[in-house]
């Protein structure tokens, strides 16, 4: 159900890219439920580096020791009016 989604994060960042904070587990667990209404703990999230500049990353979602599911987190810039 959940394999393979994308969710977009449109952030403020500096001109480099980087984030001015990167995005948490809990961030990405309410924006799921918001788009898919599925309940995902943060505990379930497992962040191989921190998600602190643009970009598109690649997410592992835990739900038991066989049970497991990737997303993809694409950041984008918030383009200043």
């Amino acid at each position: 159900l959940i394999n393979n989604k994308s969710f977009v994060f449109n952030k403020e960042s500096k001109e480099n890219g980087e984030l001015y904070g990167s995005i948490k587990p809990r961030e990405i667990s309410t924006a799921i439920f918001d788009k898919m209404k599925l309940e995902i703990k943060p505990s379930q999230i497992v962040l191989k580096s921190e998600l602190n500049k643009i970009g598109l990353y690649k997410v592992d979602l835990l739900f038991h020791a066989e049970v497991s599911a990737k997303i993809s987190i694409k950041i984008d810039k918030i383009q200043s009016v």
